[in-house]
């Protein structure tokens, strides 16, 4: 029976051996037109697993998420696949790199990797299992070279296909060290045949200047560029500026999340870019079962991200604890019997002022219900460049003296439909003296409005008290029992994508601070304790010692 033993293959199931047994007859005799049968379709099925392994790209399995991807490919410029672990993202790309080399002829394809080491073992290696076998052939012509051997990969890392095709492979250092090095390259083919790419990026590192650069590289010919990698550093620049202002047009439940919709395909409009998320499920080559039970006692961000290609945050921010799932939603409502209002204040040097508004309730809950200048109106206060972080145009000055903004936080706070109760100011700022020997504590009181300086501890203590409004159980339902005492209304753009990102790197992060200051300076206000929640009739009595109006 040894002709009867099958492969297993999480594809095409086993044909059951049971059914011979249908066709004994009576007297014994086994019915052998039907046992030939049976094991003719044992034959076909063996035939058909090795056919695919050895010519995957013309007889291989075509996984849903793959045909996401590349349907997205008909209409797009860009296609980001965020994908889980063992998801088949780098298997994707490289199938569709190896067919529009082949479909395109005199196609210019260029492949980013990580490092000298990825670039062989992972990106070349998929690339070379990827050739039909035609293709594998070492061969060496005045219009062909194919030269590749597992250890140190394809020679000269690169190859040229019969048709004058070349695929070339490069480490993001070799860009970083020498930008000028791909001027002048026009990528992807002047007669294709197929969806015309010339780009590749896999498990990509974030370099916004890079993808820039090679724009204009693609524009020539109209190519196009693929992106492929799992987002473990999170809500990065990066992949915000992909990610924002997206359409989701399909989602999946998430098992390993009590079967929550996740996406699956997004749409970024404005960019061009489709986005396909490759969850891990997907794959039936790539062991589901055992990343899902490594994945069983994990926080539900790293399931997001490891399982569903999820950016979730920075993995670099201080504040490791925050998730825009937990903390970030509209804001409760808001009346004097229920909430006191703050105001906090940072004049932030030759820049717009920074200003939030928070409400705190009997219970010590505080919901942050606005910033200026929001994201929605004026765009990012802080942008990622390279090396660093840049000031965006949020923070460009509007002119405001301190009437103007005495006026802009009173329209502000009637559109809101709150009075506040007290407000904070920037110390060093704030008590910054000019030429009359006046400083904005002065100048605000001259209108009405009257600021106490903020604590003047030092910022570690303020991060480290700021902890304690994001602390939740992760691993937990979040419910009444396990809920965190910071909520930040989704309209607060620039607070919320400073504290994704922000990692107390000097410099490099110092467009990111003026949000989190604001935020400290609330947590740290009572002498550390945090805003009280007071009574209206507190609130007469203590308006102008705390203040208010």
């Amino acid at each position: 029976m040894s002709s009867f033993r099958q492969t297993d293959h999480p594809i095409l199931k086993p044909i059951p051996l049971d059914k011979i047994q249908k066709y004994v007859a009576p007297d014994g005799k086994v019915l052998r037109g039907r046992v030939v049968e049976i094991h003719q379709k044992i034959l076909d099925r063996e035939a058909t697993i090795k056919l695919a392994e050895g010519d995957p790209l013309n007889h291989g399995f075509q996984l849903e998420h793959w045909g996401h991807a590349e349907d997205k490919l008909k209409s797009c410029l860009s296609v980001m696949c965020l994908g889980g672990n063992r998801s088949g993202k780098t298997e994707w790309g490289a199938r569709t790199i190896v067919k529009a080399a082949i479909d395109n002829p005199l196609s210019v394809i260029v492949c980013f990797a990580q490092d000298e080491d990825a670039s062989i073992r992972i990106q070349q290696a998929a690339v070379f299992r990827n050739l039909p076998p035609d293709y594998k052939k070492k061969a060496k012509t005045e219009t062909e070279y194919i030269n590749y051997k597992v250890k140190t990969g394809f020679s000269g890392s690169s190859l040229i296909l019969e048709n004058g095709s070349q695929i070339l492979f490069h480490k993001y250092s070799q860009f970083i060290a020498n930008r000028a090095k791909f001027e002048g390259l026009e990528l992807g083919s002047k007669a294709p045949g197929w969806h015309n790419v010339g780009l590749w990026l896999d498990e990509y590192l974030e370099d916004g200047d890079l993808v820039e650069t090679m724009r204009f590289r693609l524009a020539t010919r109209n190519a196009k560029m693929i992106l492929t990698f799992t987002p473990i550093d999170g809500y990065t620049p990066f992949v915000a500026s992909y990610l924002k202002d997206v359409e989701t047009e399909i989602t999946r439940p998430a098992a390993l999340l009590n079967n929550e919709d996740v996406p699956l395909i997004q749409m970024n409009h404005k960019k061009g870019c489709g986005i396909v998320y490759f969850h891990s499920i997907l794959n039936p080559f790539g062991g589901y079962e055992r990343i899902a039970k490594e994945l069983a006692h994990s926080s539900r961000e790293e399931i997001l991200t490891r399982a569903y290609g999820i950016p979730v945050k920075s993995m670099t921010t201080l504040f490791p604890l925050f998730s825009t799932n937990v903390h970030v939603g509209k804001s409760p409502k808001i009346s004097d019997k229920t909430h006191t209002v703050y105001q906090v204040v940072d004049p932030a040097g030759r820049r717009n002022y920074v200003a939030i508004w928070a409400a705190v309730d009997e219970k010590g809950y505080v919901s942050i219900l606005r910033e200026w200048p929001d994201r929605d109106s004026y765009g990012e206060w802080a942008v990622f460049g390279d090396p660093k972080w840049k000031f965006g145009p949020a923070s460009k000055k509007m002119g405001y003296d301190v009437k103007g903004y005495v006026d802009l936080f009173k329209d502000i706070e009637e559109e809101l439909g709150v009075e506040v109760f007290e407000r904070i100011g920037d110390s060093r700022f704030f008590a910054s003296e000019d030429s009359d020997n006046m400083d904005l504590f002065a100048h605000f009181a001259e209108h009405g409005i009257h600021f106490v300086p903020s604590d003047g501890r030092q910022e570690d203590a303020g991060i480290a008290a700021l902890d304690e409004w994001f602390h939740y159980n992760p691993n937990a339902n979040v419910d009444h029992a396990n809920k965190p005492l910071l909520n930040i209304d989704e309209k607060c753009g620039n607070v919320i994508y400073s504290i994704m990102n922000y990692g107390q790197n000097g410099k490099k992060d110092e467009p990111l601070k003026d949000f989190i200051d604001v935020l400290r300076y609330l947590r740290m206000a009572g002498g550390g304790q945090g805003p009280d929640h007071v009574t209206k009739r507190e609130m007469k009595t203590t308006s102008k010692s705390k203040g208010g109006y």
